[in-house]
């Protein structure tokens, strides 16, 4: 059954672009084939590192059941009474149960002994909130070295009153604070205080007031309630699914209860649409965005899904960007806005909360070989490649892997190469597309002696079955297919440097730390490495 799944893949693989297939095409491919969930075929696509071959060998080898997934939470009783919960509960929580540690027991503050300018994150789940609070601290910082970056008390009062002042609906419409009644208790039965505050004015001073609240445990459920109570239930749910979003605010994801684009986005602009894209749900440009906040955001789903973020997320007015690795959010900035000429090279300071990759403080230094995204993008097409031209990339030399497993850069990579193929459709080269490099076939620097691969027989590896080399005693000649050496062609090994540009790309995405992909969405191919020696940081 794999198998043949795999052959239609391939076939369908070939006759659009070879390799070059959209992420966002692979996710809807993958749902196809195998009825998968969108959610599931993300998941098994981000597990094969984005090759659609690896994800469905990992889906049927497993069952086709999700890692890690339960029906009940451990220690969860089935007999347990129900909790009769407040209407509003389901717009924001997943779950009619007390809120999980990693939001009651989370604070807006540094650690004694830590970065005073981080916000650590002990347990998954409210990490958007965070990147917002600490984003828009960082808008007043920005510019200071590291050692004068500082989460105090004055600070989250400013970015929390910024927050709430956004969410109204109007500039008339009061803010509305909202906390426990019983401080520290979040269950569905617990009985909330709503403060309205009809004066802008004096926003800040009843934050101040307030901070400990704000800071301590519990503190951006407070945040959260007084923003969505400010902007009000009917506004959130509508904002919130539209364009395909979905509630509740707080998905829960196996046994994480994470923060949705929809609630980052309430509490970074006002406005509970998740839609971070492009495009708007018409197909038209996405403009909600312009001017909407200060600090900016950078996405893997642009590589991994194919949806390309905003224009205004990407150039912010302050050089601070959320980072949103998938399941999770980081943060990167700047002292100043970096050029956007190519060969720019920059520092970037990087703070990840949450372990095991945290806390972390980096820096990093970035050079902008391509210079910087401006705009909108233009859309790749797939060109029928030409004979001459590398077609697929097979695999890394495994000894180059093994003696400089973190630098994909300096691998040789096996390769075949294009022949003339009456049966594939592309669209014709204009005079302003740049043809693409040939390489000979033959060149004495790419061969290698011993068993060799026929390239004929690799096209048809997955109709077969058969993945082998020719052995050495048939130097010349294919027993496989019948055909001499010369006819049926053979894999050479070229280095990552002789590859061309878009072979290059494609193989940065998936041998790149998770942190390097996602930068390059703002900064195309850059090459970035951590100013202390040590490997990028995760996010």
């Amino acid at each position: 059954q794999v198998v043949s799944f795999l052959q239609n893949y391939r076939a369908i693989e070939r006759h659009h672009c070879f390799e070059a297939m959209s992420a966002e095409e692979n996710l809807a491919m993958f749902k196809e084939m195998t009825g998968a969930s969108a959610e599931h075929a993300a998941m098994f696509l981000e597990m094969a590192g984005g090759d659609m071959e690896t994800a469905i060998q990992l889906y049927f080898d497993g069952g086709g059941a999700a890692p890690m997934e339960v029906e009940q939470q451990a220690g969860a009783s089935p007999t347990a009474p129900s909790v009769q919960a407040p209407e509003w509960w389901n717009v924001i929580w997943p779950c009619v149960e007390e809120p999980p540690e990693a939001w009651t027991r989370q604070q807006l503050s540094h650690q004694d002994g830590s970065w005073k300018g981080g916000i650590p994150q002990p347990k998954n789940g409210p990490c958007g909130v965070l990147a917002v609070v600490h984003g828009l601290i960082l808008v007043d910082q920005h510019h200071l070295d590291v050692s004068q970056i500082e989460v105090s008390a004055e600070a989250v009062a400013n970015a929390v009153s910024k927050i709430l002042l956004r969410c109204r609906p109007d500039e008339g419409s009061p803010v509305k604070m909202v906390r426990p009644k019983e401080k520290g208790q979040y269950g569905p039965a617990s009985e909330l205080y709503v403060t309205e505050i009809t004066d802008p004015s004096s926003v800040l001073d009843t934050v101040k007031a307030r901070i400990q609240d704000f800071q301590g445990p519990g503190g951006i459920i407070d945040l959260m309630y007084s923003a969505i109570w400010t902007r009000g239930f009917d506004l959130v749910k509508k904002e919130a699914t539209s364009e395909g979003g979905e509630l509740p605010l707080v998905p829960k994801v196996f046994n994480s209860w994470l923060c949705s684009m929809e609630l980052l986005s309430l509490l970074l602009r006002g406005i509970a649409r998740g839609n971070v894209g492009i495009y708007s749900g018409d197909g038209t440009r996405n403009t909600s965005w312009d001017g909407a906040c200060e600090i900016g955001l950078l996405s893997s789903f642009e590589k991994e899904q194919g949806i390309p973020v905003n224009e205004a997320l990407k150039a912010p007015k302050v050089p601070v960007w959320i980072l949103h690795g998938g399941d999770h959010f980081t943060l990167a900035w700047s002292k100043c806005l970096p050029s956007e000429a190519p060969g720019t090279e920059f520092s970037l300071n990087f703070w990840n909360g949450l372990p095991p990759g945290g806390p972390m403080l980096a820096e990093l230094a970035v050079h902008a070989v391509k210079g910087a995204i401006v705009g909108k993008e233009a859309q790749p097409k797939f060109f029928k490649p030409e004979p001459g031209e590398v077609d697929e990339v097979i695999q890394a030399d495994p000894a180059d892997k093994a003696q400089k497993p973190n630098n994909y850069r300096s691998w040789r990579f096996e390769v075949t190469l294009a022949w003339d193929r009456p049966d594939l459709e592309g669209e014709v080269r204009g005079p302003d597309v740049p043809p693409e490099p040939k390489v000979d076939q033959e060149d004495a620097r790419y061969q290698r002696s011993g068993p060799w691969r026929c390239r004929s027989c690799y096209d048809k590896r997955f109709q077969t079955g058969d993945f082998s080399l020719v052995p050495d005693e048939s130097p010349d000649f294919c027993p496989k297919c019948n055909k001499t050496r010369k006819e049926c062609g053979w894999s050479i090994w070229m280095p990552f440097a002789d590859l061309p540009p878009k072979k290059q790309e494609m193989l940065m995405v998936r041998h790149a730390k998770k942190i390097e992909p996602i930068l390059w969405t703002k900064w195309p191919a850059a090459e970035v490495r951590n100013t202390s020696g040590g490997e990028l940081p995760a996010c």
